[in-house]
């Protein structure tokens, strides 16, 4: 096995992300092989499994990069000058945006690819990224609560409810596509309205 220096690790590494992406975002999580990600970053399968474990790793760690950017997007709302509910009507609105806007998160909304993932990845992994991501939506509420910007409640209620409203775009397809957004605005509306209060 060849020792690579800490730039060569790196230029691998990001090569491995970029090219598992583009390979994700075409063929999606069960038609790419490693064998693809490896003949298309030049690399060998030994020098992949130094990075990853396995495509789901890649395919997670691909996917958590890219929550990342969507909420460092989503912050820059609460710099706003709008109403609670304006807020978080903007905020549902901007998270769907993003997901129509990013082909590699619309594939993880399509043929059951997220759920194929969590299947695959170790347990421990799952069960970390679930909490991180519970932990830190509930944050942000109490933060929201705070400001007054959200009716208090139970914070790990509202982050349910907030992914659960994230995870109907998984049935924009049998809604029709036509209609789904019209379903979204309304479903959206009456959600905001339930949650805040005007200050």
């Amino acid at each position: 096995m060849p020792k690579f220096t800490e730039q060569e690790k790196e230029n691998i590494r990001r090569a491995i992300l970029i090219k598992g992406k583009e390979l994700f975002i075409k063929y999606g999580l069960a038609k790419t092989s490693i064998d693809n990600i490896v003949l298309a970053c030049g690399i060998g399968k030994g020098t992949f499994y130094k990075f990853f474990s396995s495509k789901e790793e890649l395919y997670y760690e691909i996917l958590k990069n890219e929550e990342e950017v969507r909420e460092t997007v989503l912050n820059e709302l609460f710099r706003e000058n709008l109403s609670a509910k304006e807020l978080l009507v903007s905020f549902f609105h901007t998270s769907f945006q993003l997901v129509e806007e990013n082909p590699f998160l619309q594939r993880v909304f399509q043929d059951g690819e997220h759920e194929r993932l969590v299947r695959k990845l170790p347990k421990h992994i799952v069960e970390e990224f679930s909490k991180d991501y519970t932990e830190r939506g509930i944050q942000a509420v109490t933060i929201l609560m705070e400001r007054g910007i959200l009716s208090k409640e139970d914070p790990e209620v509202i982050v349910g409810i907030m992914q659960a409203i994230m995870r109907i775009r998984l049935y924009k397809e049998k809604i029709g596509n036509d209609l789904f957004p019209k379903v979204m605005d309304k479903i959206i509306e009456y959600v905001a309205e339930g949650l805040t209060k005007e200050k």
